[in-house]
């Protein structure tokens, strides 16, 4: 049966896991493989509630404070990071970290801690308050003064900072790149000596750019990924910045009803911590309601590896002698 073109799938290249997020999940894999269960993880590894609800029936547990993690048990930091007092206060409970920062997230903090180190420095970080990743680098900090800023109005009520040494611009990794664009270009108007450091990373910048060819040829648009992952919600407001109806959805079993009536063609995203599984479900859901065929729209992305981080070669036996199965 010839199928419709009208009602074709177009899927955005790229679209999905990122490297950081690979990395974070081939570390849970590799300690739990090395030591057994309970591993213990410091928030969620990734905002995807299809992997941690897969890794919580695997003997993950998560925890949102150190208090719930028992001395001396392995813990992993998120891909999102950890702040200084928090990375102090687990080696003081002998904690076996596994940091599964993503190294891009990583030199952000790096370079937080540089541009503020000095009395005189002012550190603007563009972000969303509250985000773990922000919180993370928040609490990389030195003596300097920081400030957060959301949104244009926040621009208006930063200070005057005439006599600092140095004001910097820094921004979250998951940002929508031209808000990171327009509030940069109003810092530079309040602060003409501004210096911008790390920002946005190559993911984001990738997947955004796929969204806006998507968005171009489709009136629907899908974005695979969970409402608590920064980047997937971003790559909805792209789609619906540009005209189209867009709907950020877990996975294939929460199609919006609207799907079904659509007359086509309709777009296919996924953020950065969604598992390519799930945009294969979906384009068979689609399939089943008449939609096809499926096209690829985009450049794929030169494959990034980063090193994996430390693991632990196994449990130490327990003062009970029980060890990790």
């Amino acid at each position: 049966m010839q199928m419709d073109p009208k009602k074709e799938i177009l899927i955005a290249v790229p679209h999905g896991m990122c490297a950081g997020v690979r990395r974070a999940l081939e570390a849970v894999e590799s300690v739990l493989h090395r030591c057994g269960t309970p591993v213990y993880v410091l928030h969620e590894i990734v905002h995807n509630d299809f992997i941690v609800n897969d890794l919580r029936r695997r003997g993950v547990r998560f925890a949102e404070t150190l208090a719930e993690v028992p001395e001396g048990a392995v813990l992993l930091f998120s891909a999102h990071g950890v702040s200084a007092a928090v990375e102090r206060e687990a080696k003081k409970r002998k904690l076996r970290i596994v940091d599964a920062t993503c190294p891009l997230v990583k030199r952000l903090q790096i370079a937080a801690a540089r541009r503020s180190s000095d009395p005189g420095d002012v550190l603007i970080l563009i972000g969303h308050r509250g985000h773990p990743e922000v919180e993370g680098v928040l609490g990389r900090t030195g003596g300097g003064r920081v400030l957060v800023v959301e949104r244009e109005a926040d621009i208006a009520a930063l200070p005057d900072c005439s006599g600092a040494r140095r004001i910097s611009r820094l921004a979250q990794t998951t940002l929508n790149c031209e808000t990171v664009e327009t509030l940069t270009g109003l810092l530079r108007q309040r602060y003409p000596a501004l210096e911008c450091g790390p920002g946005i990373c190559y993911a984001t910048t990738n997947r955004q750019s796929a969204m806006c060819e998507l968005a171009s040829l489709c009136g629907m648009v899908l974005v695979i990924g969970s409402r608590r992952s920064s980047n997937s919600n971003r790559l909805r407001e792209i789609a619906e910045s540009r005209g189209c109806r867009a709907f950020l959805i877990d996975g294939p079993e929460v199609l919006p009803p609207e799907v079904a009536s659509w007359p086509g063609p309709i777009g296919v995203s996924a953020g950065a911590s969604a598992p390519e599984e799930l945009v294969e479900r979906t384009v068979v859901r689609l399939g089943e309601l008449g939609f096809g065929p499926v096209r690829l729209l985009g450049t794929p992305e030169q494959k990034l590896a980063f090193a994996p981080p430390e693991i632990p070669e196994s449990r130490p036996a327990s003062p009970g002698g029980a060890g990790g199965t």
